[in-house]
Formats: structure tokens, C-alpha cells, sequence
């Protein structure tokens, strides 16, 4: 393209809004900081600042200040068909005063044709209509507060980060009231400013403002701020607010104390002092918010409630890797956007340098007597944990952390013995303080982080854990080019410090393997007692500007001593990527297609010695159809490489290309039964490894106020070198796998019965059931042949004899003809039932009640001939006590009330 044809594209950008029917409004240029153009205009909206009463909030903006306020209004379509008019007219009005700012929004359609489901707060998206509020109070175009509303009032609140990131677990007290007429419907909205963030400003507050539709019938979002996918981002879209007048932020302080009572009932266990069929027990604590200045939140906890509506979902994990589960206590979710340094490489990996389960985690020390019992608590107690953050005038994000965890001890006993104690968990500090700083109106910034954890070890009973953590990250992001591209990046260090025994023990651990025999360029020092390491990432891709083609390329790495998991989460280290990605976007309806894109997205990595160990070349298509199904694909081609991990330790391995895929279907969401299809699975070339997984959701909305949804999966695996083990024999090490034959299927249902707004039922249940059979017992043989009969030659006949007495192979490894090691039979069965059933009642704004009944079903079986997998018969057993292998159940019953204070 000619300089000219540039200068053009820029300047059809810019009259966009001018050309769109309707969509002219008052606006100015918008300008970095040196005065460059940024190419688009910022339409402005006025508030209109009360003098006497505030309105009524009662959904229909009937007083006369409404009629009096500025009217903002030409929406524009976000989609299906980006930067035309809205389908129908909306109009937005502000009003304020020094405790609240009101919105209030006339949507004007055909009232028989509102949709209108009634859910409780935060519930995931279902077919219904929406109107949305967006305040970017602090005016960085980054961050923003979302309040949204269903024409039945069913309340959504989101924290709006990074420019696109959402946080649903952020909570406000505000009211809204809502109704449907003969000209549309009305939703009318009271948001206190103590739950908004701003500092005051000389000659009148600007804040950033975005009103947002969604009509549910045509699957169309609009917004009175363009919000364009050429254009990317969210907040940096908005308009501003005007006319504020010198408003003030309120004092804030905000106390919500809880209580909770729980009843256990569980089975018996005969002879366990420690254990009781029917437990009471009762708690009670607490959190308390106080305003520092005008824009930092001081926040802090005790005992706070680890209580979550929904439980973990089950899973079987036979990696070397822990699973991720998100962190749902409110003290720590609250503002989390501050603390996020994410490290992954994978959206979902959940890898980052804090993870706040860390923080009152399980305790890390088992015991317990070969002939006698314990009783080990199921989380460490938090003496107390307070937390700093918020946004300062000069526009510094700050965020501080800091929590200290009690010593947890364990109680033990033998028959005829007296009981007695252990420690299981140390004394601990946790802390974690980040800082952040916005540059060019919010599209360049910095950011840093800093994380230590320290235990007091005295006592000697935890040699094996570190005894001081540290990690310190520089993150950054840059936007040019028009906004058009965007290069990122962070840089982050670790440093651990213990034992010999506790660093060996890391060098040792999954991710970092420094054992490994065949590695040059790491190996075991058992002398050591500290451990450092890297971790870095850089990207620089387009993300907006005229025409089709978005992407990137970037590049990451971990060394092999990074280890952040004593605050952070972290899978493996000892790795270095690239990869590139070009995407192809149909932004405008087209044929059948509202919308379609299709990338390519190949990528390769090696270990800090060299060694690759990763490439691949994948292709993705996601598309939205004009019937409302959407879809996609995804497909790879890994090619072959070796295999660090695969032996956990042991030497690298050859490790088969092959076929990766995930497909995805969704049926159209106008309909009371909808469908949700998801598939994914790989298959390896010579070894014929495999695995499929097909999960489906059937939803249901008889009514507006009711829906149910069914979600069967079955999953299957056939994995010809499945890790076993890794016994010696004479000194030698000899690694063990075998043919694992695994099938899973679970079946999620879930019931919502929504009364009102504020009064909701909910009932969760996952019966999960998953069994593994191993056959082909195989030892380690030429590492990296490429023939998978010479990398992993059988055990056949004498030299892998099953012995069902006691249940177990015994090994003639060597072939000298003497079993001299033995192997317990790894296959196993396992089955889990979790569920809950949760009436919730916010009985005034922000205080609740919770009554919950949950039950937890869990049995697993090791060794047991014949008795891997079987789904009536496990059925069966998971629901039938009276069977030879019954499952244990267990019921909780608890009642929790908070209540919250604003004086």
C-alpha cells in the first residue's frame, strides 16, 4: 500500500461515527501526551448535577429532573454488523450529587418482544436483553466499572482491566429498578460513589462513560460509544463524562462481619478418637474496608470464610503437576486485577506469580501412625491479612498484600496409647506488593511485582520446606502505530533459600528435573541451599487498524531454576518458545456469516540445553452464523521432537508427532433448549496413543425464572507408555510404563430456580466416575530411537509375572531370570459425587444469608482385578452403600449470615 492509501484508511477511521446514520455527536480529537493523534473522536456526555431530591429509584424516570437532563443517544453496533446504527433507538441520562450517581436508560422496542430473564447476580450468560453502565472513574482508559441490568432487575457487576480483562467476581452495593411500558422498557440505576474509585480534580471531574445494549432477539450489542473490533479494547473506547462539577470522593468505610454455623455428618470410623459421625461447629469473622485518602482502599480480614457456593469440579490427574483451581474468598478476589502477573502460555494454565490458594493452603506435612489414626486440619488458619490498593491522582496503581498463617499441628493417637501432636504446617508470612503507572492516556504502561513468603522452621519437622521466597517482576505494554500494534512483555526472577534437603528436593521436582542423566547443561548440587532462576516473555502483534489481517510473533522463557510456586503457580522451567500467529477476521456479516476468522499459529521450543522438545503448527476457525450457532475448530500438527519430562526425571525421550483438535458448537440461545457441543483429543503416530473427549450441555428455560442444564462427558484414553515408576535394582535405576487403558465420564447438572433479584435457589451435582487399566509392562530402553519397540521394549512372559495374592507384578528387569523388584498393580477406580444445594437471599443491599446442604460421595480402589471401570456397576456403587465396595458419604449442612455496615 502507497503512503497515500495509509493517509486514507486513517482518515475513514476518524469519519467513521460522522458516516454512521444518526451517530454525529459532540466530541474532540483524541491526543497523547506529545500531541499525536490518535485517530478517532470522543463523543462526550453531560451529568446533570442535582440541587434538590434524587429521584426515586423505581424504574420508571417519571421526575421532572430526568426530563431536564442531557440526553446521550445514536448507538452504534459493536455487533453483528460493526459501526452501523443500532436496530433500535436508546437513550442514556446522568444525574449526580454528592453521594450518588444516577444513570438513567430509556430502550425503546416492541414490549411483547423484551426478553426478559429473571437470574440471580453474576449468573453466566442466558438469553435475555441487557443494559449496561461503564465508568471509567479513574480516567485511565484501562479500567472501568460495569453495572448492568436485565429488564426483570437480575444485577451484573463487572471490574473492567487491562482494556479488555473482565473480573466477575467483584462486588458493589448499588440499587436498580427496571420496568417494561409501551415504549420499550427503562432501567434506572443508583451507584454510590463510595463504590467508585476517582480522586478530585481542580476545575471539575472528567470521568470516561459507556452505555452499552444488548437485544437479545437479534443477537445485537451496540454502544453509544463506538466500540469497534477494528479499533480492540474496551475502556480506551469509551466516551467522557462531563459537567461533574469539584465532585468529592465519600469517606468509605465499609464492616461485614459474618458468622457460620455447620453441621457435619459423615460415617463412622470405629476406634478413631478424632472422628465423629455428627460434628457442630460454629465460626465467625470478618472484613472491614476503609478509604485511604481518596482513591486507596485499606482492607482487612479475619478468619476469613473459605465458604464457596460451588464446589471444585472432580478430576483425575496423572501428571506430574498439581491441578488449578480459582481462589473464590472475597478478600482475596477483590481487586485481584492489582496482583495479576500472569506467566502462562496458556490462557487456561492458570500459571502466575501469586496465587492466593497458596495463602491458608492445606498443610504441607502428612502423618499419621501405621496403626493408629490423625487428624490433620483441611486448611491452615489466617491470623489476619490486610491489604493496600487502589489508584492514586498521579495515576499510580498500587497494590499491597500481607498475611500471616497460624503453625497448624495435627492430633494423633494409637489404641491404648495416649494422643499426641505434631506439626504439619509452619508458621508463615505471606506478602505481595505491585505497582503500576499509565502513560500516553493509559496506552503505554509499566508495572512491577514483588512476593515473599517466609516460614519459621524451628523444630526440624520441615526440613523439606523452603524456609524464604522471593520473586520480583517488571511487566509493560506499549501501544502505536495509531493504536493499530502493541508490543508487551514482563521480566521476572526468582530466589528460594532452605535446607540441602528442601533445595534438592525442588532441583528434584517436576518442571525442573536437574537429575536428569542425559542433561548437560543441569545437574544435582546437593549442597546448595538457595536456587534462583528467570522467566521472560515478549509479544508484538496488531490489534486494530482497517482491513482483515491481525497478529503477531513473541517469544518466551522459563531457565531451569525458576521456581515461584511457594506464592505463585507454576508448572514447568527449563524451556524457550517462539511462536507467531496470523489471524484473517470477517468483521461484517457476509453470507451466512455474522462474523468469521480463521488463523494460523505454529510455534517451537527447546530446553535451556538445546534440546527441542516442541513443534507445532496449528490452524483455528471461530465463526458466528446468522441463525445465532456459533463455532469453531482447532487442529494442530505436532512434529517429533523429545520428551524432558516424560520419565519425571529420567532421561529425555523420543516422543511421536501427532494430531491435536478441539471443536466447538453452540445452538442458537433464542431458544428455551439449547445446545453446547465440545470436543477435543490427539492421536501419536507409530505408538497408537490416544485420547477423545466429547462434553455437551443441554439447557433448559421452561420459564423466566427457571433453567436447568445437563452436561454429560465421556472421555477415553489409550496411552501405550503411561509413566509407572522408577524402582532400582542394584543400584541401578530402571524406568517403568505401561498401556493405560482410561475412561471417564461425569454428568454436571445444575438447577436455577430465581425468585426474585435478591432471593435465588441453586442446586450443583457432578457425579464423576473414572477407572485405568494398565496391560504391557514396559522398561526403558534406547532413549531417543525413534522405533517405539527399542525406546520401550515390553516385558514379556517370565519377566513380568502377575502375582494376585499380592496384587502386584514382580519384575525381572535385567532378564537374568530373578524377579528382583516388584510393582503394586497401578490400576485403579475412582468415583466422586459433589453437590450442593444453596438458597441465597440478599436480605438487604450487600448482606446475605446462605442456607447450604452439601454432600460429597468419594471411594477409589487400587489393585482391585477386574474392577477398573464399569459404568452401571459403579453407578451403582456411588449411589448403593450396601455394596462390597460402598462409597463413604458425607454431608455438610451450614448457615451463614453477613451483614454489611456503612457508616
Amino acid at each position: 500500500m502507497t503512503l497515500r492509501g495509509r493517509c486514507v484508511c486513517r482518515l475513514v477511521v476518524v469519519a467513521l461515527p460522522a458516516l454512521v446514520p444518526g451517530a454525529a455527536v459532540a466530541g474532540q480529537a483524541v491526543r497523547s501526551g506529545n500531541g499525536e493523534t490518535v485517530g478517532r473522536t470522543i463523543r462526550e456526555a453531560r451529568a446533570l448535577r442535582l440541587e434538590g431530591a434524587a429521584p426515586e429509584i423505581d424504574g420508571r424516570l417519571t421526575e421532572s429532573v430526568w426530563q431536564g437532563a442531557p440526553v446521550s443517544t445514536s448507538f452504534v453496533q459493536n455487533r453483528p454488523s460493526p459501526g452501523r446504527a443500532a436496530s433500535a433507538r436508546s437513550e442514556a441520562m446522568v444525574l449526580i450529587d454528592d453521594v450518588a450517581v444516577y444513570v438513567g436508560m430509556r430502550l425503546y422496542d416492541d414490549p411483547d418482544s423484551v426478553a426478559g430473564q429473571l437470574t440471580r447476580r453474576d449468573a453466566p450468560g442466558t438469553f435475555t436483553d441487557w443494559a449496561h453502565v461503564l465508568i471509567d472513574s479513574y480516567h485511565d482508559r484501562r479500567t472501568a466499572f460495569r453495572f448492568s441490568v436485565t429488564p426483570r432487575g437480575a444485577k451484573k457487576d463487572v471490574l473492567h482491566f487491562n482494556d479488555g480483562q473482565e473480573d466477575l467476581n467483584w462486588d458493589a452495593v448499588w440499587d436498580v429498578a427496571t420496568s417494561v411500558d409501551s415504549l420499550g422498557w427503562v432501567a434506572e440505576f443508583r451507584i454510590p460513589l463510595s463504590q467508585l474509585r476517582f480522586s478530585a480534580a481542580e476545575g471539575g471531574t472528567v470521568w470516561g462513560v459507556n452505555f452499552g445494549r444488548e437485544i437479545a432477539r437479534y443477537g445485537e450489542w451496540s454502544w453509544w460509544s463506538p466500540v469497534l473490533p477494528t479499533v480492540g479494547g474496551l475502556v480506551s473506547q469509551s466516551g467522557e463524562l462531563h459537567d461533574l462539577g469539584a465532585v468529592r470522593p465519600p469517606r468509605r468505610l465499609e464492616v461485614i462481619p459474618y458468622t457460620l454455623g455447620r453441621l457435619t455428618a459423615a460415617p463412622s470410623e470405629p476406634g478413631n478418637p478424632f472422628y465423629s459421625s455428627r460434628e457442630g461447629a460454629a465460626s465467625a469473622g470478618g472484613d472491614v474496608r476503609f478509604g485511604v485518602g481518596s482513591s486507596l482502599t485499606l482492607s482487612a480480614t479475619i478468619n476469613p470464610d473459605f465458604g464457596q457456593v460451588e464446589a471444585d469440579p472432580s478430576v483425575v490427574n496423572l501428571s506430574a503437576f498439581e491441578t488449578f483451581y480459582p481462589d473464590k474468598r472475597p478478600f482475596f478476589t477483590e481487586g485481584a486485577n492489582l496482583f495479576a502477573f500472569d506467566i502462562g502460555t496458556d490462557d487456561n494454565s492458570g500459571e502466575s506469580l501469586f496465587y492466593s490458594r497458596r495463602v491458608g493452603r492445606a498443610p504441607q506435612r502428612s502423618v499419621r501412625p501405621a496403626d493408629g489414626w490423625s487428624a490433620i486440619p483441611d486448611a491452615t488458619t489466617i491470623l489476619g491479612a490486610v491489604k493496600l490498593s487502589g489508584r492514586t491522582a498521579g495515576g499510580w496503581s498500587i497494590g499491597i498484600l500481607d498475611a500471616v498463617t497460624a503453625e497448624e499441628e495435627a492430633k494423633l493417637a494409637r489404641p491404648g496409647a495416649d494422643e499426641w501432636s505434631e506439626a504439619v504446617e509452619p508458621r508463615s508470612n505471606y506478602a505481595v506488593v505491585t505497582l503500576g503507572r499509565d502513560f500516553r492516556q493509559g496506552r503505554s504502561t509499566v508495572g512491577i511485582m514483588g512476593t515473599a513468603v517466609n516460614r519459621d522452621l524451628s523444630g526440624g519437622a520441615f526440613d523439606f520446606l523452603r524456609s524464604a521466597a522471593y520473586v520480583a517482576g517488571v511487566t509493560g505494554r506499549h501501544r502505536f502505530a495509531v493504536d493499530t500494534w502493541e508490543a508487551s512483555g514482563y521480566l521476572a526472577g526468582s530466589h528460594i533459600r532452605g535446607s540441602e534437603n528442601a533445595i534438592v528436593r525442588v532441583q528434584r521436582g517436576a518442571g525442573h528435573y536437574f537429575g536428569r542423566p542425559d542433561a548437560e547443561h543441569v545437574e544435582i548440587d546437593a549442597t546448595r541451599t538457595s536456587l534462583s532462576g528467570m522467566a521472560g516473555n515478549v509479544w508484538i502483534g496488531k490489534r486494530g487498524g482497517e482491513g482483515p489481517w491481525r497478529g503477531g510473533f513473541g517469544g518466551h522463557f522459563r531457565t531451569p531454576g525458576l521456581e515461584v510456586n511457594d506464592i505463585g503457580f507454576q508448572n514447568e522451567a527449563d524451556q524457550a518458545l517462539a511462536f507467531f500467529n496470523l489471524r484473517y477476521h470477517l468483521f461484517q456479516p457476509k453470507g451466512i456469516f455474522r462474523s468469521f476468522s480463521i488463523g494460523l499459529n505454529p510455534s517451537a521450543g527447546w530446553t535451556f540445553g538445546g534440546e527441542r522438545m516442541w513443534t507445532q503448527i496449528g490452524s483455528n476457525v471461530n465463526f458466528d452464523l446468522t441463525n445465532l450457532w456459533n463455532g469453531g475448530w482447532w487442529m494442530a500438527r505436532r512434529l517429533a521432537a523429545i520428551s524432558p519430562a516424560a520419565l519425571r526425571g529420567g532421561p529425555a525421550v523420543h516422543r511421536p508427532g501427532g494430531w491435536q483438535y478441539s471443536v466447538w458448537l453452540n445452538s442458537d440461545r433464542r431458544r428455551p433448549l439449547t445446545l453446547s457441543l465440545n470436543g477435543w483429543g490427539g492421536r501419536e503416530d507409530e505408538t497408537g496413543s490416544w485420547n477423545s473427549t466429547l462434553s455437551t450441555t443441554f439447557s433448559l428455560r421452561p420459564t423466566t425464572q427457571i433453567s436447568l442444564a445437563l452436561g454429560p462427558s465421556i472421555g477415553r484414553t489409550h496411552n501405550t507408555w503411561q509413566y509407572l515408576g522408577a524402582p532400582q535394582v542394584d543400584g541401578t535405576t530402571h524406568w517403568l510404563l505401561g498401556q493405560l487403558d482410561q475412561t471417564t465420564v461425569s454428568l454436571t447438572t445444575r438447577v436455577n430456580y430465581t425468585i426474585s433479584p435478591t432471593l435465588s435457589f441453586e442446586l450443583y451435582a457432578q457425579p464423576f466416575i473414572s477407572g485405568g487399566e494398565y496391560t504391557r509392562l514396559r522398561t526403558l530402553g534406547e532413549a531417543r530411537d525413534s522405533r517405539f519397540e527399542r525406546r520401550f521394549p515390553r516385558l514379556h512372559g517370565s519377566a513380568a509375572v502377575y502375582d494376585g495374592t499380592a496384587r502386584a507384578w514382580q519384575l525381572d528387569i535385567n532378564g537374568d531370570g530373578t524377579r528382583e523388584t516388584s510393582v503394586q498393580d497401578p490400576d485403579f477406580n475412582f468415583r466422586q459425587m459433589r453437590g450442593n444445594a444453596v438458597l441465597r437471599w440478599e436480605y438487604r443491599p450487600g448482606s446475605t444469608l446462605y442456607l447450604v446442604w452439601g454432600q460429597q460421595r468419594t471411594a477409589q480402589l487400587f489393585g482391585e482385578p477386574g474392577e477398573a471401570f464399569a459404568l452401571g456397576r459403579d453407578a451403582r456403587r456411588l449411589f448403593n452403600s450396601d455394596d462390597a465396595f460402598p462409597t463413604p458419604v458425607t454431608n455438610v449442612f451450614l448457615i451463614k449470615l453477613s451483614y454489611w455496615i456503612n457508616p
